[in-house]
C-alpha cells in the first residue's frame, strides 16, 4: 500500500514530527510511506495522512491542503489532539486521536468493529484515570462548557449564540444555578455574551483564560449536577470524573454515555454503563510508540478496507 504523508498539512514542527512518527509505523508494517510536500495526487497514492482539522473559510496553506485531501481521496487518515488525558497548555501530546475521514464521533471511522476489548485498561492506566469512578448523584450546578469560537468541531455553530440559547432553554426547565465556563483561549464576543446573560438569575460566568488565569476543570466539576456541552472535549473529562453530560451535538466524543436533550434535565442525567464507551474511545487515540511500531497503522488499515 502506498501512503502519502502530507507533511505540509502540519503548521508546526511538533505536528510534522508526529506525521513522521506515523510514517515509521507504516513502513514497519511493510507498506510504503512517502513524505509529500503540498497536496498529494490521489492518482498516485492509496490514501493520505494529514495532521489536524481545517476550516472551510480559512485560506492558510495547511487548511487548503487538508481541504483538498478530503475532496480528492475517498479515504484519508486524520491525526488530531487526543480526547483522553489531553492538556490545554501543551501541544506535544503523547497520545493522538487517529481516525479515518474525520475526527468527531459521528463522522469518523474508528474501527470499533475490530477493536481489542481490553485495550481500554492500558489506555486509561497510561492517562491516569480510574475506570471505576462512580457517577455523581449530588451536586447543584449545571455547568455549560463553551468552546473556542470558530473551532472546526463546532461545524459552523456560533458558540456565543449556542450558549445564550442553551441557558434560555435550561432556565425554562429548572431554577438550578448555572455556571458558564468560557473556553480558555482569548476570544472576541465574550463581553457581548456576558451582557446578554445578565437577564438570567442565578447564573455565574467563571474566569478561565490562558495564559495566567486558567481555571482547573475540577473546580467546576466538584459541585456539578451535570455539564451541558456541544462537542467540547471537556465532556470526556466530565464523564471520566463521574459528572453526567448532556451532549447537544452527535459529534461529541462522549455521545455514547450522554443524554441528548435538556427536556428531562431534572430527571435523567446519565447512562448507567460506561464500559462499552471506554472500550470504543480507547481506540480513538494511540500513543507515540504505537504510531512508530505500526500498531496504530494496523488498526487504521482495516477501516481503509485494505488488509
Amino acid at each position: 500500500m502506498k501512503v502519502a504523508i502530507a507533511i505540509d498539512s502540519a503548521h508546526r514542527d511538533v505536528y510534522s514530527n508526529k506525521l513522521l512518527e506515523f510514517a515509521k509505523g507504516v513502513e514497519v508494517v511493510g507498506d510504503q510511506a512517502v513524505v509529500v510536500k503540498g497536496v498529494p495526487d490521489a492518482e498516485d497514492f492509496d490514501t493520505a495522512v494529514m495532521y489536524g482539522s481545517w476550516k472551510e473559510w480559512r485560506g492558510a496553506p495547511h487548511h487548503t491542503i487538508k481541504k483538498q485531501i478530503a475532496q480528492n481521496f475517498k479515504k484519508y487518515v486524520q491525526l488530531e489532539t487526543p480526547v483522553i488525558g489531553r492538556g490545554v497548555r501543551g501541544i506535544n501530546h503523547q497520545y493522538l486521536r487517529v481516525g479515518v475521514n474525520g475526527f468527531l464521533w459521528d463522522t469518523t471511522e474508528w474501527g470499533f468493529e475490530h477493536m481489542d476489548p481490553n485495550r481500554y485498561l492500558q489506555v486509561f492506566k497510561d492517562t491516569g484515570y480510574d475506570i471505576n469512578t462512580e457517577w455523581k448523584v449530588d451536586g447543584e450546578n449545571i455547568v455549560i462548557m463553551m468552546q473556542n469560537p470558530g473551532d472546526a468541531s463546532l461545524r459552523g455553530t456560533d458558540i456565543f449564540e449556542w450558549c445564550y440559547n442553551t441557558v434560555k432553554e435550561i432556565r425554562i426547565r429548572t431554577t438550578r444555578p448555572i455556571i458558564v465556563r468560557p473556553h480558555p483561549l482569548p476570544r472576541k464576543g465574550m463581553d457581548a455574551l456576558t451582557s446578554r446573560l445578565l437577564e438570567f438569575e442565578n447564573l455565574t460566568i467563571v474566569e478561565n483564560e490562558l495564559p495566567d488565569n486558567l481555571r482547573p476543570l475540577e473546580e467546576d466539576f466538584k459541585d456539578a449536577y451535570c455539564v451541558v456541552s456541544f462537542s467540547s472535549g471537556s465532556a470526556v473529562d466530565a464523564v471520566l470524573a463521574g459528572v453526567p453530560n448532556i451532549a447537544l451535538d452527535s459529534g461529541n466524543m462522549a455521545w455514547l454515555v450522554s443524554k441528548h436533550s435538556l427536556d428531562n434535565i431534572e430527571y435523567e442525567r446519565y447512562i448507567s454503563d460506561r464500559k462499552e464507551w471506554m472500550q470504543k474511545i480507547s481506540h480513538c487515540q494511540w500513543n507515540v510508540e504505537e504510531l512508530e511500531n505500526g500498531e496504530c497503522w494496523k488498526h487504521i488499515k482495516r477501516s481503509l478496507q485494505i488488509i
